[in-house]
């Protein structure tokens, strides 16, 4: 004669086996819902397109390119006055500094350079009359080359001149042969080279 445990009639084994039945089936049957919905799902897409950067650039110029400022013949007492235009050709704003190399010390050293900025005119008269003095009366120049102003160190530096794109002004230059000098001077030549030097002001400190 079987017996039954207690609190386990085989008729609640019976219905514990077909609730377990029923509990897995749909255990399975959430299963499969679930990847059908997930199969199931719209889905969309967006693109931003053509993000285009382009960099921009430092360009300075200076005119005339050449013999901007000379004399032939000179004597003690003579000067000779002449405007160069400084432009920012570029897109960016930049600071410039200038800087003479001349091919002779003695004679470049006796003569004697003055450059002003706001000059109305860039005449003799004018040059005496106007205009805000950026560097001078001082030497031409030397063969291993002179800070008119500013620097070409990276940064800002005292005297720097600044542009913003597109403009431009004009320097006008002035230069001396005093009446003081000797006649050691006599026949003797020099040539000055002005060399501009640009780098962009932003992210420039």
């Amino acid at each position: 004669m079987s017996r039954s445990l207690p609190g386990s009639l085989p008729g609640d084994r019976a219905r514990k086996r077909r609730l377990g039945v029923a509990v897995a089936t749909l255990a399975l049957s959430s299963i499969g819902l679930s990847s059908a919905l997930t199969g199931a799902l719209f889905t969309d897409q967006a693109t931003v397109a053509s993000n285009t950067f382009v960099t921009g650039n430092v360009d300075i110029s200076a005119t005339p390119a050449t013999a901007a400022v000379a004399l032939s013949g000179m004597a003690p007492g003579d000067q000779v006055v002449a405007p160069i235009t400084v432009a920012n050709a570029g897109s960016l704003q930049l600071r410039y500094a200038l800087r003479s190399t001349t091919t002779e010390n003695p004679l470049a050293a006796a003569l004697q350079l003055t450059v002003k900025a706001g000059v109305t005119s860039c005449t003799t008269a004018n040059f005496n009359a106007t205009g805000t003095v950026l560097y001078g009366p001082g030497v031409l120049g030397t063969t291993a080359g002179t800070a008119v102003f500013g620097s070409n160190v990276a940064g800002p530096q005292t005297g720097d001149r600044v542009l913003n794109a597109g403009i431009s002004e004009v320097l006008c230059v002035r230069v001396l042969l005093p009446l003081a000098v000797t006649s050691t001077l006599a026949s003797t030549t020099t040539t000055a080279t002005f060399t501009f030097d640009a780098e962009q002001v932003a992210n420039n400190p």
